[in-house]
This record gives structure tokens, sequence and C-alpha cells, in this order.
């Protein structure tokens, strides 16, 4: 191992923790370990559903907007550029966009600084169809 984890938690909760696993022939910090693995492929997401729910948030942006035809070309022109030149560029105008129609920005934006395929996808989500609609 090469790094501590210090939490705080009551005596009688730790007490009765360290008693419980004792009793189970556990030890409590492979059984905190073990919580924390299993927490973090739960929650994490895969790059997959990052960029399904990018493509979902710039959707919502695009229908918050009034539909992809009120969408404005320059505008999705200029985050195209953006994303294939300056990614933090690209996330403070997406971000200036929701400030100035004063619209709820969320969590899962932030994750367009990560590289050029994210981005690629909220600006497919801005300016595309509905997810999950078929093109057939």
């Amino acid at each position: 191992m090469d790094t501590n984890l210090h939490i705080r938690l009551s005596t009688e909760l730790k007490e009765s923790f360290q008693a419980a696993a004792k009793e189970n022939n556990k030890d409590t910090s492979s059984l905190v370990r073990d919580w924390i693995s299993n927490y973090v492929t739960e929650h994490q997401k895969t790059d997959e559903a990052v960029a399904a729910a990018l493509y979902l948030a710039g959707y919502e942006l695009q229908q918050s907007l009034g539909g992809r035809g009120q969408v404005s070309k320059d505008f999705a022109k200029q985050l195209q550029e953006y994303s294939l030149t300056n990614q933090k560029e690209f996330t403070q105008l997406i971000l200036s966009i929701y400030l100035e129609n004063d619209l709820t920005i969320p969590s899962i934006v932030t994750k367009t600084y990560g590289g050029f395929a994210f981005s690629q996808m909220f600006l497919l989500g801005l300016i595309g169809d509905k997810p999950g609609k078929s093109t057939e």
C-alpha cells in the first residue's frame, strides 16, 4: 500500500465496526478497501457513458435554446474550431451560453474539457437529433 486514508467517526461506530469485523474474521482495513473499490467501480463512468451524457447535455441545451433551428451556425462553427484547438475556450463558451440564458449547468459539461472526443459529443448533441432516435 502506498497511502493512507484518515476518516472521522464516532468511537461507538468504530468499536462496533471492529467488533463486527472480528466476529466475521475480517480485517477492517480490507473491508474499507473493498467498499471503496466497489463504490468506485459502480460510480465511475466509462468513456462511453460520459460521451452519451455529453450528447444528451448538448441536445438538452439545444432544446432550451428553442430547437436545432435556434442554434446559431456561427456559434456551432466557433465551438467546432475550439474543440479542435482549445478545450478551455470550448468549455468557457459553453458555460457562457448557459449563464446568458439563465440555465442550470449540468455537471457533465465540465467533462468537455477532457478532450476532443468529449467536446465533439456535446457539439453533436447541440446540433443533432434527439438521443436514441433512429436515423432509418
